[in-house]
């Protein structure tokens, strides 16, 4: 009777306290697309004006996610690269790894003076984002330029 009525409590416990799809159950599709709305939600809730995407910035964001997750480790890009192959006057770039959320990931990026400063920067006007993983962890990146 003592198993019932654990099992009975553990099911209800589970539809009553939903958890948030990890990382590794949210493909990086949706992840990355899930950082670049909660980016745009941030700023706009500071009413700053939304970031739009740029495909040249993307093939940037998307490719140091990659790098990243291969060398299983987080770092910077050279920003002098994608300022001259995108022709922007201005870039940046938020990096970060072991996030399960991305909101989670945006959070921690805004408690981050410097990170904070990037994504919330009235000087940038465009946003590319990228998401890989390796075993197990993500890695996620921020793009920012004015054109």
């Amino acid at each position: 009777m003592r198993h019932v009525i654990a099992a009975f409590l553990t099911a209800l416990a589970l539809l009553v306290v939903p958890t948030a799809p990890q990382a590794s159950a949210m493909s990086n599709t949706t992840f990355d697309r899930k950082l670049f709305q909660q980016t745009n939600t941030s700023r706009a809730f500071r009413d700053i004006k939304k970031l739009k995407h740029h495909s040249c910035l993307n093939r940037y964001a998307h490719r140091q996610a990659k790098r990243m997750a291969a060398e299983r480790r987080m770092f910077h890009q050279n920003l002098g690269v994608v300022l001259k192959k995108c022709r922007m006057s201005r870039v940046g770039e938020n990096v970060a790894t072991g996030f399960t959320s991305p909101k989670a990931n945006v959070r921690a990026w805004l408690k981050s003076p410097g990170h904070r400063r990037n994504m919330l920067s009235r000087g940038y006007t465009r946003l590319a984002t990228g998401v890989a993983k390796a075993d197990g962890r993500t890695y996620t990146v921020q793009v920012f330029g004015r054109p």
